[in-house]
């Protein structure tokens, strides 16, 4: 009986916790939970109740999370990957989530004219180093950067 009591409390709080938006992550209701010193295990029961109900959706949670990486935010699948884990999106899910994502040298090169009109030569270190803060690999940012270039010279 003491469990059922304890099992409903954490189910009000997680229900308090995640609001009308359905857009909470597992991994972030877990922690709220033990937050408000919930056991552990009784945490990943509620989780598993909601996750049950479509109450709880990570893959609803990432796409909400992607959406607002978008523009002047953008940031590689690899990047984004942590991004995920750091929402409470558990690591498998996070890359199966991230490779779903544009690709990086698409995302790269709308991040550069997202910050760039007209990229030139003397936005090249800039372009470089801004790029490598979003988590693009190397090569593939000299890829881009180049075609950048090319193109605003052939224009």
């Amino acid at each position: 009986m003491i469990l059922d009591l304890e099992f409903e409390r954490a189910r009000e709080l997680a229900v308090k916790y995640i609001g009308i938006d359905r857009y909470k992550s597992s991994g972030r209701v877990r922690q709220k939970l033990l937050e408000k010193g919930v056991d552990a295990a009784l945490a990943d029961r509620v989780v598993d109740y909601y996750k049950a109900l479509d109450y709880i959706d990570d893959h609803r949670a990432a796409r909400r999370v992607a959406a607002r990486y978008g523009g002047r935010r953008l940031r590689s699948q690899r990047a984004m990957t942590a991004v995920f884990i750091q929402n409470g999106i558990e690591a498998g899910l996070a890359r199966e989530e991230a490779r779903a994502l544009d690709p990086d040298a698409l995302t790269a090169r709308q991040l550069c004219l997202a910050y760039y009109d007209r990229p030139g030569p003397d936005d090249e270190m800039a372009m470089m180093k801004l790029l490598a803060r979003r988590g693009y690999p190397s090569g593939l940012a000299r890829e881009v950067i180049r075609a950048l270039i090319k193109e605003d010279y052939e224009r």
